[in-house]
């Protein structure tokens, strides 16, 4: 069964279909329209399109740096 979406590239804001059943987190995939290099990534069961520069600045691992021990 396919699960055809509307994406939106990161970088050039142009939309495609995109089946999620053929794509899996850190599977990587050009843009139709820019040829942008793009990662899949599942944020809360969403797909979600990031180019490499987004992923090298993601701040979602920098949390585990503060830890709040005394």
């Amino acid at each position: 069964m396919s699960e055809i979406k509307k994406v939106r590239c990161p970088d050039c804001k142009d939309r495609f279909e995109l089946d999620f059943h053929e794509y899996d987190d850190g599977d990587s995939l050009a843009c139709p329209a820019c040829n942008m290099d793009l990662t899949v990534v599942y944020v809360k069961d969403r797909l979600k399109l990031k180019t490499s520069k987004e992923l090298f600045y993601d701040t979602d691992e920098s949390d585990e740096f503060f830890d709040n021990e005394d």
